[in-house]
């Protein structure tokens, strides 16, 4: 699944392709991926133009002129993609034209989980795509992120993945940062020093500021708005790992499930405390 920095690759490299360029038409074939109905988005984008862009959590958002907005969430497989011609690739479900007849946005999604939304306001969007996410992970400061932890008692890869609590943090980038930190999948932050709790809040900053310097993770299918993969991936310290040395310690990585998710870790040199 895309998360924060795939999710920010696709808004920096779409938003010169999109900026200014006023919606003419937009083609619906997959009715479950428009939010609230296909007539519905296609009637509220139609002549309105994108002013800007922006990001939060895994949500990309581009804001419409007369103050709307257009959700986009890429679920698991999503890609939104600017070209001159369709691409030459099977489940492509939205195209979206503009009035000036130069690229189109094409929507793909073999899985069919993400969406596109459009929100008439502010007051909507918060109501509706940004119901139930909590703080933006990327810059998120110490003290806020201190807050969101407490003293909580669940596993800390468990509250990680909490998108309410912390905002883009996915699978990927829950194992690798609390690699970096040191600290077990399983260590409760109610158990933990807050010395720990800082030093996760950097590994978090850290991992995901190298995710995209690095244009993402291209695990499965994820590429950018211009059609190009990430290599994060080639710098994974655990994530899907297994059997491989600890780049830190040497020990063996190991891959458990945990809260119903793989999750992979050093038992040597991840500690629970």
């Amino acid at each position: 699944m895309p998360e924060l920095p795939e999710v920010e690759c696709v808004r920096r490299t779409l938003e010169p392709a999109v900026i200014d360029r006023r919606v003419s038409r937009v083609l619906v074939s997959k009715p479950k991926l428009a939010r609230p109905t296909p007539a519905a988005l296609a009637e509220g984008l139609r002549g309105h133009v994108i002013t800007a862009t922006s990001r939060h959590g895994k949500l990309l958002i581009l804001h419409l002129d007369g103050g709307g907005y257009w959700a986009i969430h890429l679920g698991m497989t999503g890609q939104v993609i600017t070209a001159p011609q369709r691409p030459k690739a099977d489940h492509i479900h939205i195209t979206v034209s503009f009035s000036d007849k130069g690229p189109k946005l094409y929507y793909r999604d073999v899985r069919q989980f993400g969406f596109m939304a459009h929100c008439q306001d502010r007051a909507a969007l918060e109501a509706g795509p940004l119901a139930n996410f909590g703080p933006d992970a990327l810059g998120l400061g110490l003290d806020d992120f201190l807050r969101g932890l407490g003293r909580r008692t669940a596993p800390l890869k468990s509250l990680l993945l909490d998108q309410r609590i912390l905002a883009g943090v996915g699978n990927i980038y829950a194992d690798e940062a609390l690699h970096r930190a040191g600290l077990s999948p399983t260590a409760r932050p109610a158990d933990l020093a807050p010395e720990k709790l800082a030093n996760l809040h950097a590994a978090i900053q850290e991992t995901l500021a190298e995710a995209l310097a690095k244009g993402g993770s291209s695990v499965r299918n994820f590429v950018d708005a211009r059609g190009r993969a990430g290599t994060f991936q080639h710098a994974h310290r655990v994530y899907q790992r297994t059997g491989h040395a600890c780049p830190r310690c040497g020990g063996t990585i190991q891959r458990t499930v945990l809260g119903g998710r793989s999750t992979h870790f050093c038992p040597d040199c991840q500690l629970e405390k």
